[in-house]
Formats: structure tokens, sequence, C-alpha cells
């Protein structure tokens, strides 16, 4: 129970940290700025570490263009709050758009 309490906080969080994307996005959309990094964790996989300081885990992982080490991206996301992974390094979001910068 604590820890799906403490889960819940941690998400809450990560939503209240990421900034409203543009006034075109779809509802419920969010930007982030962050760089791209590759985690060994549970087999490996690619992940945006915000500037905010979260990680956000893309779900289905990032586009394959954007698997470089240290790349700098912009991305409009959503979280996903209703799905779960063996990651648990940050948020699971639905990457909507991205770019790099």
């Amino acid at each position: 129970m604590r820890t799906a309490m403490s889960l819940a906080l941690v998400l809450a969080l990560a939503v209240s940290c990421a900034s409203p994307a543009a006034p075109d996005s779809p509802a419920g959309a969010a930007a982030i700025v962050g760089t791209v990094h590759y985690y060994t964790l549970e087999g490996g996989f690619w992940a945006v570490h915000g500037d905010d300081g979260m990680t956000y885990d893309p779900l289905g992982g990032l586009p394959a263009e954007f698997q470089h080490e240290s790349l700098r991206v912009r991305a409009t996301v959503r979280f996903r709050q209703d799905l779960s992974n063996t990651h648990m390094v940050g948020p699971i979001v639905e990457i909507l758009s991205i770019s790099t910068i």
C-alpha cells in the first residue's frame, strides 16, 4: 500500500513539473525539453532526462532517429498513468511529437 501511494505521489509530481504544451496541442499534452540517455536497466532502453530533473520513459521507446546519447530534444507528450513497466525511472509518456534542438 505504501509503495502504491509513493508511486502515485511521484507521478503527480511529474505531471505538475512538465510545462503545458502549445495551445494547438491535444488535450492533456505537456511539453518537455531534455537530453536523450541510454539506461542499462532491464536490458537497456532510451529515455529523455528532462531539464526539470525528471526522466521520461517513452511508451514503445524513442524513434530510432532520436536514439543518440546526449541529443537535446523537445517533445510534446501525454502522460500514461494507466500503464506501468519494469524500467521505473520516471513517468511513462506517449510521444505526440519530438524534434531536436
